[in-house]
């Protein structure tokens, strides 16, 4: 029976992509069979709790992650959060006045696609 959503088998699949792992290369390090990694990928399967901690420490995987995912808006949201920390006084002034003018009173701006920005650097030419 293939669990639901799969969040685990998702995670431990993307993971070792990114790892550049293979699925054999993975059972090894995990000690288990390379059928186990297979069917944890696909769902299923579920690991045991000591499988689960060495595929966390291999695969360098965040438990909240695996089971809590946040939505991508709050993804973007901290990706933002983390590059405004790193302005000094006079950038943050300058994204403020920015935001401000795209969602100030009466204001609806909406940024424009890159071929639309395209289109329009050409036409000013």
């Amino acid at each position: 029976m293939i669990l639901e959503n799969n969040k685990l088998g998702s995670a431990i699949y993307l993971a070792r992509l990114d790892k550049h792992y293979s699925q054999d290369e993975l059972a090894e390090l995990v000690d288990v069979t390379p059928a186990h990694i297979k069917h944890m990928e696909s769902g299923h399967r579920m690991p045991s709790i000591e499988v689960l901690s060495r595929l966390v420490q291999v695969l360098n995987l965040s438990l909240d992650d695996v089971f809590f995912p946040e939505p991508k808006v709050n993804a973007k949201f901290r990706k933002a959060m983390r590059l405004l920390r790193l302005c000094d006084e006079r950038e943050l002034r300058l994204v403020l006045a920015l935001l401000d003018a795209m969602h100030g009173p009466d204001k609806r701006a909406t940024i424009p696609s890159s071929s639309e920005s395209q289109e329009q650097e050409e036409s000013a030419h």
